[in-house]
């Protein structure tokens, strides 16, 4: 799922790590693009995830649901 689109964003990720390789100094748009990359794969991963495809099955999202249940932080330790 999203093959393509996650594909075009490594290759834009791939060509700033051969620019930045070098010795190019980060510039902050780049930066800012670099983030911009980066949440749209966790995001597309994430939906993918969530949709049922991929590397992802019942089982595991069962188990993760009761471990996050399970060990949630008590109210006096949560920092804000």
């Amino acid at each position: 799922m999203f093959e393509g689109i996650c594909e075009a964003i490594h290759r834009e990720m791939d060509s700033l790590e051969d620019k930045y390789s070098k010795g190019t100094q980060l510039s902050g748009q780049d930066l800012e693009h670099i983030d911009t990359m980066a949440h749209a794969l966790k995001n597309l991963k994430t939906y993918e995830a969530m949709c049922g495809g991929g590397e992802y099955d019942t089982r595991s999202r069962r188990s993760t649901v009761r471990y996050s249940r399970e060990y949630e932080p008590r109210e006096e330790y949560r920092r804000y």
